[in-house]
């Protein structure tokens, strides 16, 4: 009982430091002289990054514990970019879904819709890792470079083609894969997934994916976030997003049990930069509103 406390009391105040030093750095304007320069602040997706790979690094804990690990990249490679392919689901059928019945995605209808949307995304991803073969993935690895790299630089390549290529495209493009993707990944399934597995274990199999408390927590965590995304006081914004929060849970338990089957980041960082970084940077070329 000692142990789950000290863990729960660990990640609660390695995500306090975090906002505290965001707080901070936002009162000095950087933040604000960032997104206005580059669309978005590196220095928070930095500190997302680096708070908890100071902790796992001054505790001396093994950082394959945390998925900080290449080993069977191929294979997590692999199903990163299914992963990937399975996002469509929620983002063409609930997203867009919630464009087409004008839903806020922000708010609980919308949110809702989308949750339901993120379910069905769950159920084929379990499917897709019950089914993986890591033979298959071997032979697979030029393609899926290729892939991941071609997708990566479609924005670009459009925004050269019409003319519309601004440095705030390139930098949404590195900012979603790396430190939105990768970032929130290395927090949320790479610290606090891992570090509560440690202390709760992993006595549940969901369909051949072995999980625990750990991943329920971060996914919440992970929803909890979300729903401060429209909370701004500064700017005098007041509303949490609960709807957003909803459907972040889940795409937390998505991204959680990638984390779970594969013991690695390199997937779920995939799953979860990927289409953001292709999305709205292809976005910001065309001048559409997300």
């Amino acid at each position: 009982m000692k142990d789950k406390l000290w863990a729960c009391v660990e990640v609660l105040g390695v995500y306090v430091v975090m906002r505290l030093l965001g707080l901070a750095l936002s009162a000095t304007g950087l933040m604000d002289a960032e997104v206005r320069l580059l669309g978005w602040s590196y220095t928070g997706g930095l500190i997302q990054m680096g708070v908890p790979l100071i902790v796992i690094w001054l505790t001396r804990r093994r950082w394959a514990d945390y998925g900080v690990t290449l080993a069977g990249w191929q294979n997590n490679l692999d199903i990163g970019i299914k992963a990937y392919l399975v996002r469509i689901i929620p983002y063409v059928l609930g997203i867009g879904g919630t464009m087409l019945l004008k839903l806020d995605y922000r708010m609980f209808p919308g949110g809702l819709l989308v949750a339901l949307t993120e379910i069905a995304g769950i159920a084929v991803l379990l499917w897709v890792l019950r089914c993986q073969s890591e033979e298959k993935a071997l032979r697979s690895v030029r393609s899926n470079v290729i892939a991941l790299v071609g997708l990566l630089l479609l924005p670009i390549l459009v925004g050269l083609a019409m003319r519309r290529l601004t440095l705030i495209v390139v930098s949404t493009v590195v900012w979603q894969f790396v430190f939105s993707g990768f970032g929130e990944e290395i927090f949320l399934r790479g610290y606090v997934q891992s570090r509560l597995n440690q202390a709760f274990g992993r006595p549940w199999l969901l369909l051949g994916v072995q999980c625990g408390p750990g991943l329920v927590i971060a996914s919440l965590l992970f929803g909890l976030l979300h729903a401060f995304n429209t909370y701004n006081p500064a700017a005098g914004q007041y509303t949490l997003a609960w709807g957003w929060a909803l459907f972040a849970v889940f795409g937390g338990l998505f991204f959680g049990l990638i984390r779970e089957k594969t013991g690695s980041l390199l997937g779920c960082g995939i799953a979860h930069g990927l289409p953001d970084a292709v999305r709205e940077a292809l976005a910001k070329v065309m001048g559409w509103a997300l």
